[in-house]
């Protein structure tokens, strides 16, 4: 946590001067939030997610203030981060990546694993949705976002196409379940972010703390 807290304080700084990515700043905020929460520390968590929510407001009225390029590898990183313990653990015959490792350290075979895995998850999430088994469909569905986001981390002007459609099937299966609807918001809201879809991402960011912190604000409709 000291760790990540130092890593958050340094790009609020950088961002003041414009040295650093105002996204950038979103994305740790949120990880840091959800780090927090875990320990118990809601207040704290709290506290991001209204840092994060006001750059976002930020973002949306006037974007960032300067170009930057390949800041995708910063939100994939992270998101997959908060997903990988939804991924069954290693065996001989499954390699998996270390809890923690970036992508560009995997090894071969590790990396040709979780990608030629996306379409057995595919496959499996299509015979879940027809059997009406929506806890395991959701689990397996969160499993293949995860997947295909980092399979798409150097696409970076073409994230939006393959990338959208699973983020919105986690909003609307979390809206089926009645469960989970805060963080399959913010996920979309980090991925919108992503692709410089800022009011959009504004609009679920403010949707998924208005339950967790009591927040008044109206969000923008999106697509679901």
């Amino acid at each position: 946590m000291g760790v990540f807290t130092g890593l958050v304080d340094d790009t609020r700084r950088k961002t003041e001067s414009d040295s650093a990515p105002l996204a950038r700043l979103v994305w740790e905020l949120v990880h840091r939030s959800r780090m927090l929460d875990a320990a118990g520390r809601h207040g704290e968590a709290g506290a991001d997610r209204r840092e994060a929510l006001a750059v976002l407001d930020r973002l949306a009225e006037s974007g960032e203030p300067r170009g930057w390029s390949n800041i995708l590898s910063w939100w994939t990183t992270l998101y997959a981060l908060s997903a990988r313990a939804v991924e069954p653990p290693a065996s001989p015959e499954a390699p998996a990546p270390a809890s923690g490792t970036h992508l560009h350290h995997w090894s071969w075979d590790v990396r040709t694993a979780h990608f030629d895995g996306i379409p057995a998850l595919e496959a499996e999430a299509a015979r879940l949705a027809a059997a009406g088994r929506l806890t395991e469909l959701r689990t397996v569905h969160h499993r293949l976002t995860a997947r295909s986001a980092l399979f798409h981390e150097n696409r970076t002007h073409r994230i939006e196409e393959p990338l959208r459609p699973l983020f919105d099937e986690e909003v609307a299966l979390a809206r089926r379940a009645a469960e989970g609807l805060p963080r399959a918001l913010t996920d979309r809201a980090m991925f919108l972010l992503a692709a410089g879809r800022y009011e959009e991402a504004r609009a679920d960011f403010a949707e998924a703390v208005g339950p967790l912190e009591g927040a008044d604000r109206t969000p923008i409709v999106t697509a679901t």
